[in-house]
Formats: C-alpha cells, structure tokens, sequence
C-alpha cells in the first residue's frame, strides 16, 4: 500500500512537471512571436544636458537596421542595442529591455561635463564628471568653466585615460594638469556660490591655476589643489571683506592664496 502511494505521489509530480513545461514552452512560443508594439525612450535632461534627445536614439537604433516596431520580439537583440547605444560618446549608461507585453524600453543617461578644455594647440574637449574625456559635440555645447593656458595633452592621446589613470601614474602626472583641473572643477561645481563666480581656469607659465572671476578683475593665484577648501576659505574671507568695505574691492589687482594661512595681495 505504502509502495502505490509513492508511485502515485511520483507521477501526480511528474505529471505537474510536464504539465508546466510544456505551459513554460507553450509561454514562451506565444512571445517569441509577440510583435514589439512600441518602442519607449527616455533621457535625462534634469542637469540641463542636451546632447540627445528621443529622436536621436531612436535614429541611433534606426540606423543599425533595427526597425524595432512590427518586428517579433525573438529577432530583436536586445543587448546588441544596448552595447552599441553604451558605445556612443554622448552616452553615460544605456539600459534597454522588452517588457511581457511587446514594448521595447530604452533609458539612456547623458554624460554630464565639469570643465571645457582648451589646450595650448587650441585643441578643445571636455571633461566629464566620472574623469573622463569628451569630445565637443556638433549639436549643443554645454555652459561648464573654460580651462585654457598652458595645458598640452590633445584628446587624442588621452580620451582612454581616466584622471584616477593619470592621479596614479608618475609619468603621467608629472606631465599633466588634467587630474588637477577635474578636481577644481569638481569642487567648484559643487559649490552653487563658485559655480556662478568662477568663469575661467587658466593655467600659467609656472603651472599654477588662476580663477578668472565673472564679478572683479583682480587675479586670482590659487597655485595647485592642495588645501584646496582652505584657500577657497580664504577668498570667501577676501570677498566678505571686499564687499562690505568701500573702495576695498577695487584696490587689489592680485590676490595670491598660494602661501599657507595668508592671503598676499597687490595693490593696483
């Protein structure tokens, strides 16, 4: 008796095995021939980035023979779109994926610049906020600070180097002012008082970055990143002082915050 039970108690489980196999096979057959019914596209534009819009992905997908809408969704390579959408120079993350109901989804985040670089060739690109080069696009240019002066590396030889590749390499670093330049713009950025003050970085003869101000014409030494907040505190301090006391403001035609625990200036 006990040994019927267990030859029944097998087949009831093999038979609802089988049974929701060939549901699963049935399941799938059904959506293998499913029609993409839509193709949804999303972009961030919410750090007011406008390199691409919806039209342009869905060119982008167009343009490598994928029809997407009317086409089954079993001949739809789904992370073959994805890995050319994440190839794009303009694109930070490209997710894409097909939803049980037909509609493809695509959601692409746009790379965000910190710093346009122009080099001392007059070769320009940017840099983007995960320290990596950019090219320029053709299409919108982004309202970010300006790093000029005496700035060698051309794209061409460092778009595959991020600043953390240059920060860690002696070579490099002892060669470049990119890894510098990033840091400042990162901080700056961070800061909505510098964010609006600072307009330009320039690199001088001996190296150093002076802050070009929007309000003033005094410039300003700030040297390398080092006690980079402090020095930021100083000419806080400088500002405060310069706006609240008349004629103050105007008197200085250098200011200097490259000297530990002092602001040195000259005077027009």
């Amino acid at each position: 008796m006990k040994k019927l039970k267990k030859i029944l108690f097998i087949t009831l489980w093999f038979g609802l095995i089988v049974g929701l196999l060939l549901t699963m096979g049935f399941v799938n057959k059904q959506q293998d021939s499913l029609l993409c019914k839509n193709l949804d596209i999303k972009v961030n534009q919410d750090d007011e980035v406008y390199f691409l819009n919806k039209m342009d992905i869905a060119q982008l997908i167009k343009n490598r023979g994928d029809s997407i809408v009317g086409q089954p969704k079993s001949t739809v390579n789904v992370s073959e779109i994805e890995k050319a959408l994440n190839s794009h120079e303009d694109i930070a993350k490209a997710e894409v994926f097909m939803t049980i109901d037909g509609d493809m989804k695509v959601n692409v985040k746009q790379r965000k610049p910190v710093l346009r670089i122009i080099n001392s060739n007059d070769d320009s690109y940017y840099l983007d906020d995960t320290g990596k080069l950019m090219p320029l696009s053709g299409k919108y240019t982004a309202r970010v600070i300006v790093a000029n002066g005496n700035i060698q590396e051309p794209y061409s030889t460092h778009y595959m180097y991020t600043m953390e590749d240059i920060a860690n390499d002696s070579i490099m670093k002892a060669n470049s002012m990119l890894d510098e330049l990033f840091a400042m713009g990162t901080y700056i950025n961070a800061n909505e008082f510098w964010k609006s003050q600072v307009q330009q970085i320039y690199i001088n003869k001996e190296k150093d970055m002076e802050i070009v101000p929007l309000v003033g014409d005094q410039k300003i030494i700030f040297g390398d990143t080092t006690a980079m907040h402090e020095k930021f505190k100083k000419l806080m301090t400088f500002y405060t002082q310069g706006l609240n006391t008349t004629g103050w403001w105007d008197r200085y035609s250098t200011i200097n915050l490259k000297f530990k625990n002092q602001i040195v200036c000259t005077k027009k």
